[in-house]
């Protein structure tokens, strides 16, 4: 008898190889929450008639010279399978092969500096959202139990419990230092080191009277970076490029004691000085500015946010989570997050509606399966297999998120941490007010507005 294979996606992994043009014909491959994203050496070596026939990918998107295999949320799975099956180099990197030099290959089209920036803040938070995600979860606990008087809001075991959902949080810089390393192609422990000069406890807590430390003709503030993401992610940056200068330049044999060095003298008084305060700076602006857009256009700003929503889905926009997690760290709470948790309910209703229409059989077990499944925060399945191709769905999905994102900014209806937008996160919208009740208002009204809508555009197939 054949032995089992020890790769669980072995199958999915060997087919979307195949149809890649192999492991010599990957330049870089990694993940998001929900895709494989790969990057051809050549293009031309892709067959994408045959990946989008791979069983387990729900949906091909090509953007950004990526091919990004849409999978769902075992995505990390199927990406460890594939590095290994595949001999891909740890960190995601293998030699490219050079095109051929008679070919007429066209060059790459960059894409432009707003997804740039949005890919790069996306591929610094991705990484370690899990860890977020579980924070956000625990801080909801402590508010249900502490809501129903469960256990007291002073005892020890919400004091040790707090600690456990805060710890993400208040460690940001860390957590986004280590990401944003493996962005800007550095060893990971020089961005936990960036963080740890920023949380360094004589800047973060300086003696009473000190605002900031003179270095030679520089001034460093001291300010406590706690929770934020933009400074660390400038910092890191910065060192980046020093380091990649000075590490071409150094003999192999010097590396190792004289690069980081050498690159941390030069790059901590920048960073520290210039580059974390512009960082808490653009941080605190942008804030405002969304701030500013939901107070003063609250109803069309959350039509406009929650109703693009499946858009950003499906065309691959991310970046949104660091913003969100500015918010929490800024105001305590976010109200952006939300719009995303109302839009996965519209996509259930416009598809349940969808599924309403059609006769029995497996196009309408598709429909209600998926659209169950958006409840729980996972909509892809449902956009790329029901939403985007039969158009009205999306239509109505988008209309009712519409509805549904006014409905929430007229309520005031905010999150107070972090989580997955599904049906689990509802604990983290208790306040011990009227904040959960208005939540689940407008829960009602994202799912019956985009199923109402829905039903009305669809017509009954016969």
């Amino acid at each position: 008898m054949q032995n089992a294979s020890k790769y669980e996606y072995e199958a999915l992994c060997r087919d979307i190889l195949d149809a890649v043009g192999g492991a010599q014909n990957i330049k870089n491959v990694f993940h998001c929450i929900t895709r494989l994203r790969i990057v051809p050496g050549n293009r031309d070596l892709v067959d994408m008639e045959k990946l989008k026939k791979v069983s387990g990918i729900l949906k091909i998107v090509e953007s950004s010279g990526q091919i990004q295999c849409v999978i769902g949320t075992t995505v990390p799975e199927v990406y460890n399978d594939f590095i290994a099956i595949s001999g891909v180099a740890a960190g995601g990197e293998v030699e490219a092969t050079e095109p051929d030099a008679a070919s007429d290959q066209p060059e790459e089209k960059k894409p432009n500096l707003i997804i740039r920036g949005l890919n790069t803040l996306a591929s610094c938070v991705t990484p370690y959202l899990y860890a977020i995600v579980a924070g956000g979860m625990i801080k909801g606990i402590v508010s249900l139990i502490t809501a129903l008087g469960l256990v007291s809001s002073s005892s020890d075991i919400i004091t040790v419990l707090n600690a456990v959902g805060d710890a993400p949080f208040y460690f940001i810089p860390f957590l986004a230092g280590f990401a944003a390393a493996k962005r800007f192609k550095v060893k990971e422990v020089f961005g936990i080191m960036t963080a740890g000069i920023l949380m360094y406890s004589t800047f973060a807590s300086p003696a009473e009277g000190v605002s900031s430390y003179a270095f030679g003709f520089l001034s460093i503030p001291a300010y406590n970076y706690k929770s934020s993401l933009f400074p660390v992610i400038l910092s890191v940056w910065i060192f980046s490029l020093i380091f990649h200068f000075i590490d071409k330049r150094m003999p192999k044999n010097l590396r190792i004691v004289f690069s980081g060095a050498l690159s941390f003298l030069i790059a901590a008084p920048i960073f520290l000085a210039f580059a974390a305060p512009l960082g808490n700076w653009f941080a605190s602006i942008m804030t405002g500015a969304f701030a500013w857009l939901f107070t003063n256009a609250g109803p069309l700003a959350g039509a406009l946010f929650c109703g693009i929503i499946p858009l950003t889905v499906i065309f691959g926009i991310k970046g949104w989570s660091a913003v969100e997690l500015q918010n929490l760290a800024t105001l305590g709470y976010d109200y952006m997050l939300p719009n995303f948790f109302y839009s996965n309910l519209a996509v259930s209703g416009a598809v349940l509606a969808y599924a309403c229409k059609l006769k029995r059989g497996e196009a309408k077990s598709a429909a209600i399966s998926t659209g169950l499944v958006c409840i729980l925060g996972i909509t892809e399945p449902a956009l790329y297999g029901i939403a985007l191709p039969e158009k009205k769905p999306l239509i109505a999905a988008m209309a009712g998120g519409a509805v549904a994102g006014a409905a929430a900014m007229l309520l005031g209806v905010v999150t107070y941490s972090f989580s997955m937008p599904g049906i689990t996160s509802i604990a983290t919208y208790m306040d011990g007010g009227s904040n959960f009740l208005m939540l689940l208002v407008v829960m009602a009204v994202a799912w019956c507005a985009s199923f109402a809508i829905a039903f009305a555009l669809i017509k009954k197939q016969q």
